[in-house]
């Protein structure tokens, strides 16, 4: 009672200050709630949320039950969304305390106690704004009344569990109120602490009988292997010490090494880098190089403009020269060649006066023989037998055809006498520009010849550039394939190195039967030796096992895998016997004459076929020699392989539990039920199922890697001759440019002057070109037509010889002709001949007449020439000072020409001198890249022995591992290094004879014995301590029931007295007592209630009115709170069942127990209102989310007074 009492005064001071909450449950705003003193209201309608408050405080307070708070998990409690509103992804709640008093063991006035939640599950929790552990918040409660156990929050629920409960159940209430029941929870643990000890007891007593049967043959074990220990030690001492000091060397090799290469490197990155920037360099004077070949184009363009600008002002120059230095005499002459011309004109128009004139004349005598012609004609028609007409007329035509050949004959004269005439004029002409001619020849010609050249030049240079640029980029793809196939080679023969080194350690682990047990190893070397016979080998070696399965048939087999199987009963006991007589261990044989295969029945296997996840029958899954399938029947003829677990237990289960039945990861179903799997076992034997398989194919690995490696080295050195000679041939055929360059820039200059030349001579004869060109013509017009003239005398002449004979057959035949015909032809003959006469003298003198006219036309043309001719050197006569103008632009043309000149002589110089540089350089950086390469070669050579220096130093340290279980380190610190290699190799050597000779010892038995023997200790002990532990239960036990009786008795006694006193003030009246239904066994009694409201009978609980009982119950838990006071309390519609005159009773005791309490009060009572120091209202205007408005009752009635 009196440390109830100081419980209450120390927690006076103690108060609630503040409540803030955001995202939790209703809340989606951050609400704060302010705490008085005294008591603070908390109302609302039904849904509102005010009882959120409640759960608030509760979680914040470190409740971890999602049940409790009125949620199924933890997430339930952040704010779910509503119709307006997305959910929130974290709920917050801060609880303030006023800790002035320093009730709470922390160094602060106040305390902010903060408690967040993720929705991912996520937790955080603050004290004062420091993270904390939930552990930290929970401790800093204990004993301040705010603990689990306390009183301080009390729903509803609360006063049904008084109402509603049974007197043992009830019970409940008052043993929180008297702190027991983590003493009946702990009494629990106790209890069944003993009850686990019991049975270890039996289970320990056991053990220690069987154990100490095995005890004494395995001591006998341990002492052989003991001396067999001493000498592994020593040998131990010396290997471990030979292998540091070997470890040392190659270490130190290897350091070597690899300060080699480093330097090397360093080395190569220098040369690279100098080769890197020659190479840039050399770009550098190619760019230079192309620059200055640019500006060489524009300097011989320059010159050619000015050398073709010269040319041309010095043949105006000349030819005004040529006109002024022979002016008179050329004006003389050109005016009597004017005159002379005048006559020739005067001569010619005489000429075809007289010529037309006689024209005239002819063709009148011509017509009159015509018409004496037709005139005999017709005589000779008339009087003409038919034989004379066909003979005048082939005469005729005879004559005729001699008229026309005549005409043709003439024709031809006349056409070749103009010919001869025009080609006399063209000599003429000829004569007067022979020398230009002859000139212009020479230069058309060496122009021909020159353009010729440079267009070959052209050609060359093209196919040299392409066959450039295709070569650097093929060098280019080159380079870049060799430096990626030296990095291939260099992995590659890092691989051959990783494959020699595993290949000799698998032959080295098969050699020495790594491994296999101890036993089963000393069968087999004694076989190997000669020693043992019809040993076929252990199981493991009989069976080919695919990759897949290798799991499950291990652990099918599992210890049978060493098995060893023999061909007969006899050859088992000969290697029993074997063992025994060299202390050899234990084997387990399998003789061929005697194993029986195993299968399951027909009908069993087709019904677990019908299963999804079955994979066959062990026996069926691996691969053996036919001999030896009656014992791999009888080891796995009866094991079913599935694919998982859950398959297996179906396929037990149907089989009712007869068959083992292994998964492919390894998990058993054993026969009977039980199961055993988990992790996969990395052990040595999983290496034992596939290492000959493994040796094998790293051994084609090897070899094909090799084989491979050697074929790659060597199409590696032939791409770097190739390369090799790729860069000589870009060398020689960039000097080859170089010259073709040169070349084709003099035949350029040179086609370019000769055109200049080539236009100014064409100017100075472009009279002459017009003048032989109109010649040329008239000559090869006539020429043409004196072709066809010879044609059509060559038809004629035929014609002519056909006429004759046919005149000649005809006058045979004919008798004689009439003296007047004769008369009359001869005279027709006559004037026929006449007219051919007289025909032919017209078409001469029309061709005379035509030439005459021809000859007059053209002495006209050429006087007017000469008299143009005259006028141009009188005015340039007059023009003499554009003589001095042109001297004076020559003379300007030629020193910019010499300017050029120099300027094109320095530039070439200076490209010459960059080419020369770039040459040295690129012969510089070739001869640098193959010391590079060279020194390339050394460094892959230096990796290689490394990598196998690498790869030996490695396995000296695998040995140590694995052998040893040692560190190089701490085996160099604990076993030194030998100081003579030799000795302790010798050493080591006789140790490891004398350990053969001592025979095969079990090093088993000594851990075996004393683990037994340890176990045994233990064990003993074990059995020691569960008696002493027994009897310290029993002991806890009855102290913890003295102490329950005690406390659960103080406080009944201290809650009886403060409940009587407390009824009374609540119903203003009566009375009410609690009763024990058990006395005599305070540890399982109940509690009744017995109580008489004013003017009533004492009756029980049960009989009490809704209200009488409610008010009751509320007694009861303020006396509780009397006896164990708290520093708050929060109330949560406890008074929901009174009536109007409870509620104001309920409401002054509320408020008179609020000067020790602090009371948060969850109610919708207008009385329990009127009571409140402050009230807060909750509601929930927008659907989904809870709101707070609050006012303080004082300020409320001051406001009203004032």
């Amino acid at each position: 009672m009196l440390r109830g009492v100081h419980n209450l005064s120390r927690c006076i001071h103690m108060k609630l200050k503040k409540l803030e909450t955001v995202g939790f449950k209703s809340f989606a705003e951050r609400i704060s709630v302010d705490f008085v003193p005294g008591v603070t209201a908390v109302v609302g309608p039904n849904g509102s949320g005010k009882s959120n408050i409640t759960d608030a405080i509760r979680w914040v307070l470190g409740e971890q039950s999602a049940k409790s708070l009125r949620g199924s998990r933890m997430e339930d409690i952040i704010f779910a969304g509503s119709d307006s509103r997305k959910p929130l992804n974290v709920a917050e709640v801060t609880l303030i305390l006023d800790n002035s008093d320093h009730a709470l063991p922390i160094d602060y006035e106040e305390v902010a106690v903060t408690r967040r939640v993720y929705r991912s599950g996520d937790s955080e929790y603050l004290i004062n704004k420091q993270p904390c552990r939930l552990k930290d918040i929970v401790d800093l409660f204990m004993d301040s009344g705010l603990g689990k156990e306390a009183f301080s929050i009390i729903s509803q629920g609360k006063v049904e569990e008084i109402l509603s409960s049974k007197s043992e159940e009830r019970r409940t209430i008052f043993e929180e109120a008297a702190g027991v029941l983590k003493y009946k929870q702990r009494k629990l643990k106790a209890v069944k602490k003993l009850a686990e000890t019991d049975d270890n007891l039996n289970r320990v007593e056991d053990i220690i009988y069987e154990i100490e049967n095995q005890l004494e043959p395995l001591k006998e074990q341990a002492a052989i292997a003991k001396e067999y220990l001493v000498k592994k030690d020593e040998l131990e001492k010396h290997e471990v010490s030979l292998i540091v000091t070997e470890i040392e060397q190659i270490h130190n090799e290897w350091g070597l090494l690899l300060q080699q290469i480093d330097l090397l490197k360093a080395e190569l990155i220098e040369q690279k880098t100098s080769i890197q920037k020659d190479e840039v360099q050399i770009e550098q004077y190619v760019t230079q190089i192309q620059q200055l070949d640019s500006l060489i184009e524009q300097y011989q363009e320059e010159k050619l403009q000015l050398t073709q600008l010269i040319e041309q002002l010095d043949g105006q120059k000349n030819v005004l020269t040529e006109r002024l230095k022979h002016y008179d005499e050329n004006k003389d002459k050109l005016q009597k060649e004017i005159e002379q011309k005048q006559d020739y004109i005067d001569q010619f128009e005489m000429d075809l006066e007289d010529q037309t004139k006689r024209l005239t004349f002819i063709k009148s005598e011509r017509d009159d023989t015509k018409q004496k012609i037709n005139h005999i004609n017709v005589k000779l028609t008339e009087s003409t037998v038919d034989i004379e007409a066909t003979i005048e007329s082939l005469k005729a035509e005879y004559i005729e055809l001699m008229n026309e050949q005549a005409v043709n004959r003439n024709e031809k004269s006349s056409l070749e006498r103009q010919i001869d005439q025009t080609k006399f004029r063209q000599e003429k002409l000829d004569e007067r520009f022979q020398q230009m001619i002859s000139e212009r020849k020479s230069l058309e010609t060496e122009l021909q010849e020159k353009d010729q050249l440079k267009n070959e030049c052209e050609k060359d240079l093209y196919s040299l550039e392409s066959q450039i640029a295709q070569l650097k980029e093929k060098t280019s793809l080159r380079q870049n394939e060799i430096k990626t196939d030296e990095e291939k080679l260099q992995q590659g023969l890092r691989i051959i190195e990783q494959l020699r080194s595993k290949k000799e350690m698998l032959e080295e682990m098969k050699h020495s039967f790594s491994g296999f047990y101890y036993g089963v190893k000393s069968v087999l070397q004694a076989t190997e030796r000669g020693e043992l016979s019809g040993i076929h080998g252990a199981i493991l070696q009989l069976l080919n096992i695919n990759k897949q399965y290798v799991t499950a048939i291990e652990t099918a087999l599992g210890g049978q895998a060493q098995h060893i199987v023999v061909a007969n009963e006899q050859d088992a006991r000969n290697a029993i016997y074997w063992l025994k007589k060299t202390n050899s261990g234990r084997a387990t044989f399998l003789p061929l004459s005697t194993i029986k295969s195993r299968q399951i029945d027909y009908s069993t296997l087709e019904t677990i076929k019908k299963y999804d996840g079955f994979i066959g029958i062990a026996a069926q899954l691996v691969e053996n020699d036919e001999k030896y399938d009656a014992i791999i029947q009888n080891l796995l003829g009866t094991v079913i392989i599935t694919k998982e677990l859950k398959v297996a237990n179906e396929i037990a289960k149907a089989t009712n539990y007869r068959y083992r039945i292994v998964t492919l990861d390894g998990d058993v179903v054993n026969p009977g039920g039980s199961m055993s799997g988990g992790a996969k076992n990395k052990s040595n034997q999983t290496s034992l199922f596939t290492r000959d398989k493994e040796l094998e194919e790293i051994k084609e690995k090897l070899q094909s890697f090799e084989e491979k490696s050697e074929d790659f080295k060597n199409n590696l050195q032939m791409k770097k001759d190739n390369l090799e000679l790729e860069i000589k041939q870009i060398t020689k055929l960039e000097q080859e440019r170089e010259l073709l360059r040169q070349k084709h820039q003099e035949f350029s200059q040179a086609c370019r002057s000769l055109q200049v030349k080539l236009s100014t001579f064409n100017d100075q004869l472009q009279v002459y070109d017009q003048e032989t060109k109109q010649y040329n013509d008239e000559i090869n017009e006539m020429k043409s037509l004196i072709e066809s003239l010879e044609e059509r005398l060559a038809q004629q002449s035929e014609k002519e010889k056909s006429l004759r004979n046919e005149i000649d057959d005809l006058t045979k035949n004919q008798a004689t002709y009439k003296d007047e015909v004769d008369q009359l032809k001869a005279e027709l003959n006559i004037l026929q001949i006449k007219l051919a006469e007289q025909e032919s003298d017209v078409r001469n003198q029309e061709e005379r007449l035509e030439e005459i006219q021809r000859r007059y036309n053209q002495e006209k043309e050429e006087q007017q020439q000469l008299k143009s001719d005259l006028e141009k050197l009188e005015e340039s006569y007059k023009n003499t000072n554009t003589i001095d103008a042109i001297s004076n632009q020559v003379k300007e043309a030629r020193e910019k020409l010499l300017q050029v000149n120099d300027a094109l002589e320095q530039t070439r110089e200076k490209r010459h001198e960059l080419i020369q540089k770039r040459d040295d350089l690129e012969r510089e950086v070739k001869e640098l890249q193959k010391q590079y390469d060279k020194e390339n070669q050394h460094l892959q050579q230096l990796e290689v022995k490394a990598n196998r220096l690498d790869v030996d130093l490695e396995n000296r340290l695998n040995h140590l591992r694995e052998e040893y279980m040692i560190t190089f380190e701490k085996a160099k610190a604990d076993y030194g290094m030998t100081d003579n290699l030799d000795e302790t190799r010798q050493k080591v050597k006789f140790i490891k004879k004398e350990i053969e000779e001592l025979g095969t010892v079990n090093l088993g038995s000594i851990d075996e014995y004393e683990r037994i023997q340890e176990r045994h200790t233990f064990l003993v002990e074990q059995r020691n301590d569960l008696v002493e532990a027994k009897e310290t239960l029993l002991s806890i036990i009855q102290e913890m029931d003295e102490e329950m009786i005690r406390k659960f008795s103080e406080t009944f006694t201290q809650i009886q007295e403060q409940f009587s006193i407390v009824f009374r003030e609540l119903f203003g009246g009566g009375r009410a007592e609690l009763k024990l239904s058990n006395p005599d066994d305070l540890l399982e009694t109940g509690v009744d209630i017995i109580a008489q409201p004013p003017g009533k009978k004492l009756q029980h609980l049960s009989l009490l009115s809704g209200g009488e009982r409610a008010l009751t119950a509320i007694a009861l838990l303020f006396a509780i709170l009397r006896v164990r006071p708290v520093p708050f309390c929060v109330l949560d519609e406890v008074e929901a069942a009174l009536d109007e005159a409870n509620v104001v009773r309920y409401g002054q005791y509320l408020k008179k127990f609020s000067a020790n309490t602090q009371f948060i009060v969850i109610t919708h009572r207008k009385g329990t209102m009127e009571y409140a120091d402050v009230l807060y209202g909750v509601t929930m205007q927008e659907s989904g989310v809870s709101k707070l408005v609050s006012v303080k009752l004082e300020e409320s009635e001051e406001l009203i007074l004032t």
